[in-house]
């Protein structure tokens, strides 16, 4: 979709309004991590990166990218011959997009403030005047949003509360903050606190739309009519374009919003805001009863399709089949599952310099043949979701020779899962303050890997979920840095990535529980619910202490239990030698 004569198209116009410099988001009025097509569609045509969390700044004579550390090596790729520049994100040498539009005093500056926070706003603007402008009608075809019919997920097998007991919960901490009413923009929260599903937004099961709930007025749902098929008692629907006008006539009412969610555009209708996150934030983040029992249900269907998946790699390891190949086996074999209904997030199915890049991707045309003379690995990251969780898991298999660089770097990765996954810590205690028990492993070395050890998972929602994760330091439009509390399910994913060798990750799901009380406080520990062999081919058990050894037996005792119960024959003896203990 991207063509060097698009910059050209929008550096016209801007010149015509006046405009030193024109920003692209990623993202829609809803903060998504992964907007729709409909909203994808225009940095697409500005700009051949296809990764997210990026921000394009076009002036009259550059153009720049700013991305995380999770894509600097396929941003590096993409952008040849684009004449964009990589910036990259919290990394010496490099401003960030504020200081570097400050600096260089690109003011006036555009952009659609239907897309950005407040928040971001004023960093933004905090040395010159910036313009609401939005340049998406130049994008040619862009998609339409989806009109695919909104489904109920109402059902007590499903959720600890009804759709009543939450939006009373949330009434209450309104009334704690002072608040008459309640705007949530965030796709996640209205679908969790309705008990309603969509297909708006590709891997993610939530609709486009708004939630204003009201003491006075109750609650009004704005999103496409037609969509809606059951009766939705005690909700009033308006069609999603109406949220402005109805947010411009009940200004002045005291409203919670959070200044870091909400779009500028509709936050300035509002005269009198609560500023503060959405209490469903943290509500839908500590799973209940019911749905820590189905998490791990669901987690150990899932077990069972990457445990044939297992299978077929060690069966079909010499055939020098792709990596596309290979995740399209995986689809199959997950689709299998009673439950499931679509994948995550697209499955990273990964081979040597490729898997370095963390969030590469095979699709039929683009892949590389995994070819154990040339390669000695296979990284495959993968998810599912099912009527019951959503599922995150990454494993790294030995394919070709292992080099004692890489049997190290394989060593170091496990160790650094087994040391977090083993952490007690007191209550109060937030993923950013234990991030080190995983990453100092690799610190000691003068390694680290350009991302956050883990992030919180959604219930039939958001891969990438909020406000738990575990992350050294704050970064820019993550939200991972609250406290960790029983219920909570994150994710735990260290790696190593070496550019033009290989890429390794091992990843489970980690679910906080109760340990213990003393006169000191009350302690938390992890449980482990991703029940999937891990590789041992390419240990180095002189590099595990004893204690790490018996967590990777018991680990796998515990994998084996699980799945034996619902594999048999072959794949049963496969499960068998898979997760046999190791010893030195």
């Amino acid at each position: 979709m991207f063509d060097i004569s698009h910059l050209a198209e929008v550096r016209s116009v801007m010149k015509k309004e006046g405009l030193k410099a024109y920003l692209v988001v990623t993202g829609d009025p809803h903060d998504s991590e992964e907007p729709a097509p409909y909203f994808a569609a225009e940095r697409a045509y500005f700009c051949p990166f296809s990764g997210d969390n990026a921000y394009l700044l076009i002036t009259a004579d550059d153009a720049l990218l700013w991305t995380d550390g999770r894509f600097f090596i396929s941003a590096e790729q993409e952008l040849k011959g684009s004449t964009i520049r990589l910036m990259k994100m919290q990394t010496k040498g490099y401003p960030t997009l504020d200081e570097y539009v400050a600096e260089k005093k690109l003011y006036p500056l555009g952009t659609n403030e239907n897309l950005i926070s407040p928040r971001f706003l004023k960093g933004l603007s905090k040395g010159g005047e910036v313009l609401d402008k939005d340049y998406s009608y130049l994008v040619k075809d862009r998609p339409s949003l989806s009109k695919d019919p909104i489904w109920e997920f109402n059902d007590k097998k499903y959720n600890t509360l009804s759709r009543d007991e939450k939006l009373l919960n949330v009434y209450q901490e309104m009334e704690k903050l002072g608040a008459e009413a309640h705007l949530i923009t965030t796709l996640d929260d209205v679908a969790w606190l309705l008990n309603l599903r969509g297909n708006d937004v590709n891997c993610t099961p939530v609709f486009y739309s708004y939630l204003y709930l009201s003491k006075k007025e109750g609650t009004h749902l704005f999103v496409d009519p037609s969509r809606i098929h059951f009766e939705l008692k005690g909700i009033t629907v308006h069609p999603y374009g109406e949220i402005a006008s109805f947010l411009a006539a009940h200004k002045d009412v005291p409203t919670l919003v959070d200044d870091t969610k909400c779009s500028a555009r509709l936050f300035n209708e509002l005269k009198n805001p609560v500023c503060s996150r959405a209490p469903s934030n943290l509500m839908k983040a500590i799973k209940g009863p019911t749905e820590i029992e189905n998490i791990i249900s669901i987690q150990e269907e899932d077990g069972v399709a990457l445990l044939k998946f297992g299978k077929f790699l060690s069966e079909h390891a010499g055939e020098k089949l792709s990596e596309w190949d290979y995740a399209v086996q995986l689809g199959k074999y997950r689709a299998e599952g009673e439950r499931y209904f679509e994948d995550s997030f697209t499955t990273i199915s990964a081979c040597g310099e490729n898997a370095a890049m963390m969030h590469y991707a095979p699709t039929s045309k683009v892949h590389s043949v995994v070819d154990p003379d040339r390669v000695i690995e296979l990284l495959v990251d993968s998810g599912g979701q099912y009527y019951g969780g959503t599922t995150d898991t990454t494993r790294t298999f030995l394919v070709g020779k292992p080099t004692p660089e890489y049997i190290h770097d394989y060593t170091l990765t496990l160790k650094s899962v087994i040391n977090l996954s083993s952490t007690v810590f007191l209550d109060g205690c937030s993923g950013t303050a234990i991030d080190i028990k995983a990453r100092e492993i690799m610190w000691r070395e003068g390694m680290d890997y350009k991302c956050g050890t883990g992030h919180g998972v959604g219930y039939v929602l958001m891969v990438h979920e909020g406000p738990n994760g575990f992350r050294y330091r704050s970064a820019p439009g993550k939200d991972d840095q609250s406290r960790l509390v029983p219920g909570m399910v994150t994710t735990i994913e260290p790696g190593v990535y070496k550019q033009g060798k290989y890429g390794i990750r091992i990843e489970n799901n980690l679910l906080c529980v109760p340990a213990f009380e003393t006169s000191d406080g009350t302690f938390y520990k992890f449980e482990t619910i991703t029940f999937v062999p891990i590789d041992t081919k390419a240990l180095d058990l002189s590099l595990l202490s004893d204690s790490e050894i018996a967590w990777l037996n018991a680990y796998h005792k515990e994998v084996y239990d699980r799945l034996s119960k619902r594999v048999g024959g072959d794949l049963l003896a496969y499960l068998k030698e898979a997760t046999k203990p190791v010893s030195r």
